[in-house]
């Protein structure tokens, strides 16, 4: 419910008094919304913490840039077109940003606010792609993208930013006390304050300006990919049905 708090602590009491308190496991997606969601009823529940997984196909190939993009430095979002995700600080930051006329965004996804977001983005030097890819481009422009940036101010699971991770990208990401992407983040460089455009485009024109840093976090998070595998992940989720029957 966004910003109706009394909304969403009646929703949680409700589900937790007719549901959740009955059941011999809760599965949750990632720590954050656990926690969220004992908070808000104040009780321990029999939860798992377990992604839901990021499939084999995603992972980093070798692949040009579309001959438009070949001179730019090409950052992507995926996500839903809607006021919670944010595309408009990106927007905003790109328009700050020192290097604004080497940039090229790419929105990947549908949503209502795609036309606003056409409008807002008109200031821009070049016009970002806002384009719904099926999963075999998806995974062609994962790959060929020079940065991930993840706005979004609430997310529970953000798997649209672990299939960037799984592609070799490196994030830059809102540090909302609504996101679970948060946790993604190897250190400051990968964070910018919540909905400040102009620390989102310092972060950006940092990397822009040290490509050997870039490489660096790419072979860093190379090593927490296989934590969110599919196979790894489904591994979990059949343990907790055999504990669960027990």
């Amino acid at each position: 419910m966004k910003d109706n708090p009394l909304a969403n602590q009646i929703t949680y009491h409700t589900i937790y008094r007719n549901v959740y308190r009955h059941v011999d496991a809760v599965h949750y997606p990632t720590e954050f919304i656990r926690n969220l969601f004992e908070q808000a009823v104040h009780h321990r529940t029999n939860g798992y913490v377990i992604s839901n997984g990021v499939g084999e196909r995603f992972k980093p190939i070798k692949i040009e840039k579309p001959a438009e993009f070949a001179n730019r430095f090409v950052i992507l979002f995926s996500g839903r077109y809607s006021k919670e995700k944010c595309h408009s600080v990106l927007i905003d930051a790109a328009a700050l940003s020192k290097h604004s006329r080497d940039i090229q965004l790419i929105f990947a996804g549908e949503g209502p606010l795609k036309q606003k977001l056409r409008e807002r983005a008109k200031k821009l030097y070049n016009k970002p792609l806002f384009n719904f890819f099926p999963h075999d481009q998806m995974l062609n422009v994962l790959n060929y993208a020079d940065l991930y940036v993840h706005p979004a101010e609430i997310e529970i699971e953000a798997i649209a930013c672990m299939e960037a991770l799984a592609c070799g990208q490196v994030p830059i990401i809102a540090d909302s006390p609504r996101s679970a992407t948060v946790k993604f983040a190897l250190d400051e460089r990968n964070l910018f304050k919540n909905r400040d455009a102009q620390d989102l485009a310092d972060k950006i024109d940092f990397f822009i300006e040290h490509p050997d840093v870039l490489e660096e976090y790419r072979e860093r998070y190379k090593g927490i990919v296989a934590d969110f595998s599919q196979e790894a992940c489904m591994d979990k989720m059949e343990k907790m049905f055999y504990e669960a029957l027990k």
